[in-house]
């Protein structure tokens, strides 16, 4: 064969291969022999009819098609072979020329990528406080878990709970929707129903029926709610006030957590409060940080790692209902989108997602991180006691044990700790002061992406990407065979 290769953008390689005479013709010879077998020719055996009266029985261009079809995958995987081309996905085939036989394929190939000079990378990590008001609205809301409701005889307000028969319908829909004795409290700021419904609520008097209609918001839920109108017909039977227990010694103690007083449960309260607004700040600062090291780097990679992903955060938004053709189906009908519409709505959270995976998977390789069998093992059983509790029987560890810890499981675990580690490595680095050396670099500067990732292995519903040292947006993205079988 005679191959000539081209690097084409979006991690892709163009191959031309043009295929010796006499093994084109030793091809035709096997695919007459296969013919033969299958087809009836008058005056022959199955099998037993020579190439030239198959030919002529059926035409060259059926022999030629049949002959192509073992002979294109076999000299596609040699030219990988001879060219040490790491495809990661099937290719797309093209005949252009039979006389001599030339086939080019185009195939997607490993992402390279290039940090830069990330050691160089600075952010400041964000501080945090926690204010009255939050420290008042947590302690509203542990009251209301305890408050009890009154009838009043007045018109509705905020924080009532209404009881009513509710008829709304949407210009599109078919059929309107009833509630008959429908129960729902009205706070500032949420949404009962949709959007702008509670604010005309208020200030309703027990009675009706009220004739309520206005637009939805332009940005809200899909194209069949979105600006449409929304008309209700609200009859209110019932309007309850709430009332909150005092904030006081003994309502502290009477919640069975161990409060004495009340500044016991303010504490708890305020250390909660810092330790939730701590661990948001500090996701929003990991996306900060590796953003800024995608907006860094120069990588490129191929638009079927994007398209897995895709796939991915579809199985996870369908609640794994994509597993099936008919599931697929019956989901797109219940958000009442095509699948064009989710596929290109999701893409670019699909890119982002990519782009992540990917330097982060670099900055594996580059700092050289790795992840002990111990650190699995220590990770299993945090999952396992997060399933069953801290003192549970035997029999149900054990069968918690046996979900978790699988070849696969294992592969999962440590691609979301490799992502751990480097996400907290990139921290260090981003937190040191302007002009301060980040320590010794093991490798920089662009190279093609090596190795294979776990081709088995599961990306589970971790929000993060998973990362490996042989990269990958998902670890899902890597199991696609680098030889053709045919289709």
């Amino acid at each position: 064969m005679a191959i000539t290769t081209e690097r084409l953008p979006r991690s892709r390689v163009a191959l031309e291969i043009e295929v010796a005479p006499e093994r084109v013709e030793a091809s035709m010879n096997k695919a007459a022999r296969r013919l033969s077998e299958r087809v009836r020719i008058p005056g022959f055996r199955p099998g037993k009819a020579p190439r030239p009266i198959v030919e002529r029985h059926l035409g060259r261009g059926a022999l030629l098609q049949e002959a192509l079809e073992e002979l294109i995958p076999g000299i596609y995987n040699e030219a990988l072979a001879s060219e040490q081309i790491d495809a990661i996905d099937q290719p797309e085939f093209d005949l252009k020329s039979t006389e001599p036989l030339v086939v080019s394929a185009t195939v997607p190939v490993r992402p390279s990528v290039d940090l830069k000079e990330y050691a160089a990378l600075r952010a400041p990590a964000p501080e945090t406080a926690v204010t009255e008001e939050q420290v008042l609205e947590t302690l509203t809301s542990i009251r209301r878990r305890y408050a009890t409701l009154e009838p009043v005889d007045r018109a509705v307000g905020w924080n009532d709970r209404v009881r009513a028969d509710v008829t709304v319908s949407v210009d599109g829909q078919a059929e309107p929707h009833v509630e008959e004795d429908a129960e729902f409290s009205l706070r500032e700021g949420g949404i009962v129903s949709l959007p702008g419904f509670s604010e005309r609520v208020i200030g309703l008097e027990r009675g009706g029926p009220y004739q309520i209609e206005f637009a939805l918001p332009e940005d809200f839920g899909g194209p069949e709610l979105a600006g449409k109108q929304a008309s209700y017909t609200v009859t209110i039977h019932e309007v309850k006030q709430e009332v909150l227990p005092e904030l006081d010694d003994e309502f502290a103690r009477s919640l069975d957590e161990g409060f004495e007083s009340f500044a016991g449960l303010e504490t708890r309260v305020r250390s909660d409060l810092a330790e939730e607004l701590e661990r948001q700040a500090r996701e929003r600062y990991h996306d900060e940080i590796v953003d800024l090291l995608v907006a860094t780097a120069t990588m490129d990679y191929p638009d079927v790692l994007v398209e897995r992903e895709v796939d991915r955060l579809i199985d996870r938004e369908s609640n794994h209902a994509s597993h099936t053709q008919e599931g697929l189906q019956r989901w797109l009908e219940t958000i009442g989108r095509t699948l064009d519409d989710v596929r290109d709505e999701l893409r670019e959270a699909a890119d982002l997602a990519v782009r992540r995976s990917l330097v982060l998977a670099e900055l594996v390789d580059a700092e050289t991180l790795e992840v002990t069998d111990e650190q699995v093992d220590e990770e299993i059983g945090r999952l396992v006691e997060q399933l069953t509790g801290p003192e549970a029987e035997a029999s149900r560890e054990s069968a918690a044990r046996q979900l978790v810890d699988t070849p696969e499981g294992r592969t999962s675990i440590r691609n979301q700790l490799l992502t751990r580690a480097a996400i907290e490595r990139l921290e260090e680095i981003c937190k040191q002061a302007e002009g301060a050396e980040a320590g010794a670099s093991a490798r920089r500067g662009s190279r093609r992406r090596r190795g294979r990732a776990a081709e088995d292995a599961e990306a589970g519903e971790s929000e993060a990407p998973e990362v490996t040292s042989d990269d990958a947006p998902a670890a899902e993205a890597q199991t696609a065979p680098g030889t053709a079988d045919g289709s």
